[in-house]
């Protein structure tokens, strides 16, 4: 008996919700942190304009660095990013050791 393939019954399973170009996760956290920086602003003091244009500043900041590749936006920030190299190094066995000897290292004089 030959064994089945499984088939995906509902091809949304495992995928995030979208919402426009954004996922639902992001959406919600943009909402709460637009929320977040317009009432501590506006506690402030500081105005209606500025409330808003605090609270986007704070959304769209939550979004760029919540969504698939936040590494674009810290890329800006932190430009020097490593250069990871791959390095050899020559294997002397155990036996090749003791025929080469250790040198000994003194601690006290």
């Amino acid at each position: 008996m030959k064994q089945k393939e499984i088939k995906p019954v509902n091809q949304s399973l495992g995928k995030n919700a979208a919402i426009g170009v954004l996922t639902g996760f992001q959406f919600a956290i943009a909402i709460a942190s637009f929320g977040c920086g317009f009432f501590l602003a506006f506690l402030l003091g500081i105005g209606m304009i500025w409330s808003i244009l605090i609270g986007l500043w704070f959304s769209a900041t939550t979004i760029s660095l919540s969504g698939k590749k936040p590494y674009l936006f810290w890329s800006r920030i932190f430009p020097g990013v490593p250069m990871w190299t791959r390095g050899y190094i020559k294997y002397y066995s155990a036996i090749e050791k003791k025929k080469v000897g250790s040198k000994k290292v003194r601690l006290w004089h």
